[in-house]
Parts: C-alpha cells; sequence; structure tokens
C-alpha cells in the first residue's frame, strides 16, 4: 500500500508540473538556506573543539574596574599567586602566541607559534607523533633551547621525516634543539596555527614588578566546577591579592570564560540571528507551499469527493494526500542541500579574514547538517500533510458533486489562505526591520571619523633577523634607510611605523601619572593607552597635530624621554590646558610631553576615541613593526618596490601580509557587513516569497468569485471600483499582517543589540523603511489580479457559470 500510495503521488504530481515545480522550489529554497547557515552554526558553536573533555576548559580574563575594558592577557605576577592559590582547576597553565623566523632551510620564512607554559600540553590532552613533548624542565630557567614542531609544519617543510628528533633549526637568532612532532589536531588556540611550540619560561616566584610581562592562562575545571564557580573564586582572589599589592592591583579583578565562548566572541549573537532569519524564511516558504498545497486540494474537491461516494475511506484519502506532500517534501529537501552546498560556500567567503572561529575553516555537510535537514523536510511534509487533509471532508461529498467542480469553496478556506499570508507577512516585515537597523548601523559605523584617513595608505608588517639588528642603534640605522629610500619611490607622500595598526582591536595600557598630583600611597595609577610610533606614522594617516611638536629625530636612547599625547589626555588630566612642555610618568618613568595630536579610534569604530600616549619609536624600536606609507595612486602597486628595498637592506627580512589601511578599516566591522549582507539576502527572499503569497491568494479569490464580479460589471459597476473591490480585501490581509509583524518585530529586534550602533532598536527609520516596502510590494500583489479581474467579459462569465 506504502509503495502504492508513492507512485500514485509521484504520477499525481508530474501531472501538474507547474505547481510541483513552484513548491520544489519555493521549499527547497527555504530548506537550503536553513541547511547552509546551520552547517556554519554547527561547525562554530555545536562542534565539539579538538580537545579531551572540552568543555572543562575555561580562560583567565582581566578587567579594569575603573574603565571596565576586559583583556585576554593577566599579569605574570599575577599569575604565580592564583596558580599556587586556587582550587578550582585541576591545572592552571600560561601560554602565549608568537611568530618567528626560520633560518638555514632555503629562504627564511615565517612560522606561527605557540608558546607553552609548564603543562600546558598534558593539560591538552596532547601526545606527540614522534619525540616527546616538552616538560617543565624545558621551561626552566637557563634550560636548553628546544622546540617541538607542528604536525603540518613538519609535513609541508621537513618532508615528514623523523630524524629530525634531536637536530637543530635555526628559530630567529637561536638554535633549538627538536625534541618532538605534536599530533595533527593540536592547534592552541584553535583558531591559531601552532606550526612549533616552544616552552615559555614562568617563574616560581611572582615577580616585584608584577606587571613586567604578561601571559595567557588556561585552566581545567575540576569536577563539579563550572566557569560561574571559577569567577567567584577569581573574584575573591583578586580581593585578597588587592588587598595585599594595592598598587599595582586594586583596579584588577579576573574571572573565568568558558574557551568557545572566549573564541567565538561577536560572532555567535550574529550566527544565531542568522539563523533566526532562515528559520523565518523557512515558515514562509512554508506557508507558501501550503498555500500553495491548500488551493490545489479546493480544486480536488470533486475527485476526493465522487472517491468519497464511491466508498474510498477518508483514512485512505488522507494517506494518499500525505504521500503526495512526502514526496513533495523530499525532492525538496534533496534540492534544498544543493541549494545548501552553494549556500555554504557564500556564507564562508562573506565571512571575513579577520573574524576567527574554531570550525571556520571546516564548514560541511556533515552528519549532524544532515540530520537536521533530514529533520526539516520531515517536518515540512507533516505540515503539508495536515493541510491537504483539512479539506476531505465526507459530510459535503455529495453536495460538492451536485455543485460541480468551479462551486465557491466558502469563506472557511479564503480565511484559512488569508491566515497563511497574515503569518507570511508578519515574518517579511520581521526580517525587513532587521535588515533595516542593520543597514542603519552600517551606515552609521561608515560615517564615524576614526581621526585618521584611510585611504591611500599601504600597511606593511616587517620582521627584521635578531641576530643583526640586536641593538637599538643597529634598528635604528636600518629602519632610517628603510624609511628614506621608500619616501624617494615615486608617488609616496609620506613614511612611519608604528607598533601596532589601528582599529585591530588592541587594548594596550601604562600608567599616567602627574608630578606634581601623585597617587597616594597604596592605590594604583590611572591607566592610558599606549603606542611607539614615528613621526612619519602621523603623516601618513594625517593624525592632525594640535599643539607642540612631532617626533624630530632628537629621540635617541639616552636622552630625555619625550612623549605625545592626544586631545582626550589632554582633556581628563590637564582640565583643557596645554600640557607641552609639562612632566608627566609613563609606567613610572619621567617624560616630556613634546606635542597633543587630535584623537583616534585606536580599537575600532565602535569604541570611543580614548586617552592615549605616543612613545617615539627611535628610542622604543623593535625588530617586529608595521610600515605606513602614503601614496598618490593605488598603494598596492608600490608593494614590489617596497620588498625589493627591505630585502636589498637585508635579505632575511620578513614581509607578511600587506593591505591597504582601507581594508582594515573595512574588516574591523566585518561581523557587521557579514549580517548585513545575509539579513538583506534572507529579508528580500522573504519579502519575494510573500509577494508571491499575497499573489496567489487574491488570485484565487478572484477566481472563486468570477461570477460576483461578472455581475457587477454587467450591472454598471466600473473597472475602478471593482480594482478597489479587490485591492481592498489584498490590503486588509497585508494590513493585519504588517500589523501583527510590526509588533513582533518591536519584540524581536531587541536582540539586535549588541551589533547596532548609534540607533536603537526601534529607530524610527527603520521601522518606517520596512513598514513601505512592504506595502509597496503588497499593494503590486494586489493590483495583478485586480486588473484580471477588472477586464473580465462579464457575457462569458455569466454563461460559463
Amino acid at each position: 500500500m506504502l509503495r502504492y500510495h508513492l507512485r500514485h503521488a509521484v504520477r499525481r504530481l508530474l501531472r501538474e508540473p507547474a505547481f510541483t515545480v513552484a513548491a520544489i522550489l519555493t521549499l527547497a529554497l527555504g530548506v537550503g538556506a536553513n541547511v547552509a547557515v546551520f552547517a556554519v552554526v554547527e561547525a562554530v558553536l555545536l562542534r565539539p573543539l579538538p580537545y579531551p573533555a572540552a568543555n572543562e576548559l575555561v580562560v583567565l580574563n582581566h578587567r579594569d574596574i575603573n574603565t571596565g575594558i576586559s583583556k585576554s592577557f593577566i599579569a605574570i605576577g599575577d599569575f604565580v599567586n592564583l596558580a599556587e592559590r586556587q582550587q578550582v582547576f585541576t591545572k592552571l597553565a600560561a601560554y602565549g602566541n608568537s611568530q618567528a623566523t626560520v633560518f638555514g632551510r632555503g629562504e627564511p620564512y615565517r612560522v606561527q607559534g605557540l608558546t607553552a607554559g609548564p603543562g600546558l600540553l598534558e593539560l591538552l590532552g596532547a601526545r606527540p607523533v614522534a619525540g616527546r613533548l616538552l616538560t617543565t624542565e624545558d621551561s626552566r630557567e637557563g634550560a636548553a633551547p628546544v622546540v617541538m614542531l607542528g604536525y603540518q609544519l613538519w609535513q609541508e617543510r621537513f618532508g615528514g621525516d623523523r630524524d629530525i628528533i634531536g637536530k637543530s633549526i635555526r628559530l630567529g637568532s637561536i638554535d633549538r634543539q627538536v625534541v618532538g612532532i605534536a599530533p595533527r589536531e593540536l592547534r592552541f588556540p584553535p583558531t591559531a596555527e601552532s606550526e612549533i611550540i616552544v616552552p615559555q619560561t614562568i617563574p616560581l616566584v611572582a615577580p616585584t614588578a608584577r606587571k613586567s610581562d604578561w601571559v595567557f592562562a588556561v585552566g581545567r575545571l575540576r569536577p563539579g566546577q563550572t566557569a560561574a564557580t571559577a569567577t567567584a573564586a577569581l573574584t575573591a582572589l583578586s580581593r585578597q591579592l588587592a588587598a595585599e599589592f594595592p598598587q599595582s592591583n586594586r583596579s584588577s579583578t579576573y574571572f573565568a570564560q568558558d574557551l568557545r565562548e572566549s573564541l567565538v566572541g561577536s560572532l555567535r549573537p550574529a550566527l544565531l540571528l542568522l539563523l533566526g532569519a532562515v528559520a523565518a524564511v523557512l515558515l514562509i516558504a512554508c506557508a507558501n507551499v501550503a498555500n500553495l498545497l491548500l488551493v490545489r486540494a479546493l480544486g480536488r474537491r470533486r475527485e476526493m469527493s465522487l472517491r468519497l461516494a464511491l466508498g474510498a475511506g477518508r483514512a485512505r484519502l488522507a494517506a494518499q494526500m500525505a504521500a503526495e506532500s512526502l514526496v513533495l517534501a523530499a525532492v525538496a529537501g534533496v534540492a534544498g542541500l544543493a541549494f545548501a552546498t552553494l549556500g555554504v560556500r557564500v556564507v564562508v567567503a562573506l565571512i571575513p579574514a579577520s573574524l576567527t572561529a574554531p570550525g571556520l575553516s571546516d564548514v560541511r555537510l556533515d552528519g549532524w547538517v544532515l540530520a537536521f535537514a533530514l529533520g526539516v523536510t520531515l517536518i515540512a511534509a507533516v505540515v503539508f500533510g495536515v493541510v491537504s487533509t483539512l479539506t476531505i471532508r465526507s459530510d459535503d461529498a455529495a453536495g460538492a458533486l451536485v455543485t460541480g467542480a468551479r462551486a465557491s469553496s466558502g469563506t472557511g478556506a479564503r480565511r484559512a489562505a488569508a491566515a497563511l499570508v497574515v503569518f507570511e507577512m508578519a515574518f517579511a516585515i520581521v526580517l525587513l526591520m532587521g535588515a533595516g537597523l542593520i543597514v542603519r548601523s552600517f551606515v552609521s559605523l561608515v560615517r564615524v571619523n576614526p581621526g585618521f584617513l584611510t585611504d591611500h595608505v599601504l600597511t606593511v608588517p616587517i620582521t627584521i633577523p635578531g641576530a643583526r639588528f640586536d641593538s637599538v642603534p643597529a634598528r635604528a640605522q636600518y629602519y632610517a634607510s628603510a624609511f628614506r629610500e621608500i619616501a624617494a619611490i615615486p608617488g609616496v607622500q609620506s613614511v612611519g611605523t608604528a607598533a601596532v595598526t589601528p582599529l585591530t582591536g588592541n587594548n594596550w595600557t601604562t600608567s599616567f601619572e602627574l608630578p606634581e598630583h601623585p597617587v597616594p600611597a597604596g592605590e594604583q595609577a590611572p591607566e592610558v593607552g599606549w603606542q611607539v610610533a614615528s613621526d612619519g606614522y602621523f603623516r601618513a594617516l594625517r593624525i592632525p597635530l594640535i599643539s607642540g611638536r612631532l617626533f624630530d629625530g632628537t629621540e635617541r636612547p639616552g636622552a630625555p624621554g619625550t612623549v605625545i599625547v592626544s586631545q582626550e589626555v589632554q582633556r581628563s588630566y590637564f582640565g583643557g590646558a596645554n600640557p607641552v612642555g609639562r612632566t608627566v610618568k609613563i609606567g613610572g618613568d619621567p617624560v616630556l610631553v613634546v606635542g597633543v595630536v587630535g584623537d583616534i579610534r585606536r580599537a575600532g569604530l565602535r569604541d570611543a576615541p580614548r586617552a592615549d600616549i605616543y612613545l617615539p619609536f627611535a628610542r622604543n624600536s623593535a625588530r617586529n613593526t608595521t610600515l605606513f606609507v602614503r601614496t598618490t595612486d593605488d598603494p598596492a602597486t608600490l608593494m614590489p618596490a617596497i620588498r625589493e628595498i627591505l630585502r636589498r637592506l637585508e635579505a632575511n627580512t620578513v614581509l607578511q601580509q600587506a593591505q591597504t589601511l582601507d581594508a582594515v578599516a573595512s574588516e574591523s566591522i566585518g561581523d557587521l557587513r557579514l549580517v548585513l549582507w545575509l539579513l538583506a539576502l534572507f529579508a528580500v527572499t522573504a519579502l519575494t516569497l510573500a509577494a508571491v503569497g499575497i499573489y496567489g491568494v487574491m488570485s484565487y479569490v478572484v477566481r472563486q468569485r468570477t461570477r460576483e464580479i461578472g455581475t457587477r460589471i454587467a450591472l454598471g459597476a466600473s473597472r475602478g471600483s471593482i480594482i478597489w473591490l479587490v485591492m481592498r480585501e489584498g490590503g486588509a490581509i497585508a494590513a493585519i499582517g504588517g500589523a501583527s509583524g510590526l509588533l513582533l518585530g518591536l519584540l524581536a529586534t531587541r536582540w539586535l543589540g549588541s551589533l547596532l550602533y548609534g540607533i536603537g532598536s526601534t529607530d524610527p527609520i527603520a521601522l518606517a523603511g520596512a513598514t513601505t516596502l512592504l506595502t509597496i510590494t503588497a499593494l503590486i500583489a494586489c493590483y495583478l489580479p485586480a486588473r484580471r479581474a477588472a477586464g473580465l467579459d462579464p457575457a462569458r462569465t455569466l454563461s460559463s457559470q
């Protein structure tokens, strides 16, 4: 019987190609979009992290009580004390991320490294492929330098040669003995590349200068502990440290965060929002197909009535219609998977490189995603089967046979169809409101003045070898030569350097104190943001000089310390008075303020300008820095000439990925752009489906009221009155759907708070835009059937009834 019903369903659907294709494509679109987004959600939020019992892993974070700024690293002195006093972790280990240059094997190349504190690899459950893991003895002061190779680096650069164990490779200026090969899956954090693993030295006793260094920390919770209980314990320990070391710890508190949560960051609300959006699209698609099935079932009332009259049971007819719904949903599910395969590629391509989260590099249609697709398809099949069987009634079979196939189906069916359209309209306007709010936020962010110009600026991160440039004078000579020769390239206006690139989330801070207002004993000095920069940095970014001067080359090692401050420092610490010529203490050291520059949004466009100080690059140069080159034309075209100069000055200079500052600014709002593109796409899809839905309902209404409309025309009704008659009914349906959607949208858009900037969730422009767009679309969808109704020939219409 099942085979019979399925064969009959296939034949029936093949005889109605227009209906079948429309229903399958509509449902496949909804299923495909849901599966594609769920595949990303599964990879990022649901797939287990590649560590044993990964749900027990948490990372430690530091929050400044005064500013509210949270940082993912902690002071080395605090780590030592927390590690020896805590009771909530089976193990607390330090780690860091580093970069190094490998020499001696062809052209030097840059590798990403993990610095592992004692016990980190055991905490992560790592087992070496060859050799051994790093041990506590490897992290002792004075221990022989060793390294573990990441599996992929071992395969690509060393050909998987196990004989490399025991041999040495040169990392920077140090020869390190290879003691082991890390397992294939070992990356920590999972969003980083752990191509090499080197020991991290952690002091046994907390240093007097508690903030002399910084580390990251990860812990494994004891049985029965959670991130919340760990945070409570860390808060209590933070208070103890604040009481013992008030000058360094009074404003510091530590808290635990689930490892996955720390990695996902702002991507979680964005992905959940998109999952909700595609769920709404699927519901609209299902409502559309349900409407098609309802109209189709009403058209088959005479057939069903005849079969009932001939003795067919209602259950058998219901089984037949359920089989048709199952076949329809199954084919749509397969087609949806094809759409999802393409959709996954589109979603991943839209995710900016600046957004890093576990699983993003391995989004695929795995078993969980396929199970989700199967579940969605089965639910749709059940819904459609129920909708189809609602029209099977044995009590009106005789009436249907007498009145004929073209008889009116009554107000009940029309109301059911109208209710489905109201449902579609409501969800469509919710998506339109969300898309409108994101568009408004994106426009607001794009219009934000970061305090500098991003156009025509190329950023070039470089690293020079430590063996040759281990002293400040040697590095100063290299950079001076590089600046001079790059500035001579035709098209270059200015060139400078800085330790970090703006708009990349940097929150580095240092203590700031006025000698005439010393911090009372036992209290902690306030902190300001800091940057190391050359004078060319300000010129390249067009950061305005407000008063005083920029660094002028007199800032040499041994010379009196100087500093440039931002306007926010001038307002916050000098009451708006000009601070040039004043002495301040930075990190406890006295320095002279020589200039004031404009405020910039250093961490990101969403962050308000903060109090910042700039230290002279000539006194604080490092082997790792970023060049900023302002050009008159496309800056990317000058990269070959810049590379040639840097390599000529030092053949072992390592150049990382260069990009324009415009690209950096664009990536800084990449999460919002991702949501904008996808939510706008889903909103347009929902609006289109809703328009098709209301068009179908009004076309159905016109067919059912053909005799009535023909009679009105015969009695002298004007074309305009007929159009108004149809559009009035369609407008009422759209108005109810729109009003319901506005109420639902006002509740739903509150979840957008973390993604919005410069506007509220009830922004009137976004709401008005969504309402207007829905109204125009609904009127167009209603007008087409209305115009067809107004063109009916009353003689033909009445004679055919």
